[in-house]
Formats: C-alpha cells, sequence, structure tokens
C-alpha cells in the first residue's frame, strides 16, 4: 500500500468520525475532529513537499549530466589548443592524464601489463572514480596544468583561461546544487515518514486510536466499527 493509499484512507476515517456528530467526542485532543482535520492536512502538505524537491533534485541531475556530457569535448579541444602552442611533452603527458580521468578511460599507448598484475590492474581500473566531484577535481587539475603554462594560448573565449576557470566553478556549483536538492528531498522524506508513521502523534498511530475510540462508544459489532475497521493504513518502509 501506497503513502498516498494511507492518506486516503485516513481521509474516509476522518470523513466517518465526522458524520458521527456528537457522539463522536473524544477525550484525547489528538482524537478530535479539528485535530484529525489538522494532521491530514499537515500529511497532505508534506507528501506535496516530497514531490517538489524530488521534481527539483532530478532537475539538477539531469542539468549537471548535460553540462558534464559536454566536458569529453571541451577538453579534447583543450588538449588541441595546448599541443598546438607548443607545449613541452611533459606538460602534454600531464594534460592527457587529467583528460584521461576526465573521461574515465586508461591511456591506450602503454606497456602490456605482465600476467602477474592483472588482478591488480583489475582493480584499479574498477576503482577508477566517475563520480561528478572526481570529474569535476580533473577537469580543475586540467585547468590548472595548462593555465600554468605561458605558452598556452587561446583566443576563443571558452578555451581561454578565463573561460576555463568559469567553467571549473560552474562545475563546482552544479555539484552543490545537486548536494543541496538532494538533502532537501532527503529532509522531506524523513519529514513525511515522521508525521505518517512516526511513533507518538503519528497517522499511523493516530488512526489506530480512534479505531480503539469508536470500538469503545459503538461496539465490536457496530456498524461504526465496521467502517473504520475497514481502512487499512499500512506503515511504510522508509525510503
Amino acid at each position: 500500500m501506497t503513502h498516498v493509499k494511507n492518506v486516503e484512507a485516513f481521509t474516509r476515517m476522518v470523513s466517518f468520525c465526522t458524520g458521527y456528530e456528537g457522539k463522536y467526542n473524544p477525550g484525547r485532543p489528538n482524537l478530535r475532529i479539528e485535530s484529525l482535520s489538522n494532521q491530514l492536512e499537515s500529511v497532505r502538505l508534506a507528501l506535496e513537499h516530497v514531490k517538489s524537491t524530488k521534481t527539483n533534485y532530478d532537475n539538477e541531475v539531469n542539468l549537471r549530466k548535460q553540462k558534464f556530457d559536454q566536458l569529453s569535448r571541451l577538453a579534447s579541444s583543450i588538449l588541441r589548443t595546448l599541443e598546438s602552442s607548443g607545449a613541452s611533452p611533459e606538460k602534454l603527458d600531464d594534460a592527457r592524464q587529467f583528460v584521461h580521468q576526465l573521461v574515465g578511460v586508461s591511456p591506450r599507448n602503454r606497456a602490456p601489463i605482465p600476467s602477474d598484475q592483472v588482478q591488480a590492474a583489475t582493480n584499479r581500473r574498477s576503482q577508477l572514480q566517475l563520480a561528478y566531484v572526481s570529474k569535476a577535481d580533473s577537469f580543475s587539475k586540467l585547468v590548472r596544468s595548462v593555465s600554468s603554462d605561458p605558452v598556452y594560448q587561446a583566443l576563443e573565449p571558452e578555451l581561454s583561461v578565463e573561460g576555463l576557470t568559469a567553467k571549473e566553478q560552474e562545475l563546482n556549483q552544479l555539484n552543490q546544487q545537486v548536494g543541496e536538492a538532494r538533502k532537501q528531498w532527503s529532509n522531506a522524506l524523513i519529514n513525511r515518514d515522521q508525521l505518517m508513521y512516526g511513533k507518538g502523534v503519528s497517522l499511523y498511530e493516530t488512526a489506530r486510536a480512534v479505531k480503539k475510540y469508536v470500538r469503545a462508544i459503538y461496539g465490536y459489532d457496530s456498524a461504526q466499527y465496521a467502517q473504520v475497521k475497514a481502512l487499512q493504513i499500512v506503515k511504510q518502509k522508509q525510503k
């Protein structure tokens, strides 16, 4: 049963209790109609907040992916520009290393791996960090490498040192935005779960108490108790 179905069941419970009119008059303040209605509204708002924060998180993730997907081509242009500028072989090797880290591939021209080192090399490849934070870090190292070489000259704005520095800042900002969006979504989930299934005055606990009260005042075999008893509110695993 989904969270939405649980809310629907609680909505019907509040409606039934409202229909009992004067006889439904619990002593516990949180079981009174006004409190039930307020609790229902709080849960509905919490569900909407989960939706909005999840949408915002998805949007930030998609935007970051779009921007990072462009890095491979940009890194290649940086390397070609560095080569055409007459950089030293050592500087080019450094730049290539950062480009390989950025795009997640190993250098093609390398000595054969001895058979006794194959497993170790496989493990190293499996540990290759392709996380966006690592990619941003590799790009930052590439920018530092080329910008420190006085022979690097680029008239294209996006390839200039200023343009590359701006791109570096943009990548870091994108990672921060995704992290913040993820935090907001996670907090929204925690709040929803607490309101719906937490200990104390939660939707789940309140529904159980309402059923017990209706049974107490109308009886186990009453039509009123049959109404609320049939409403299933199932505690969900936190996500």
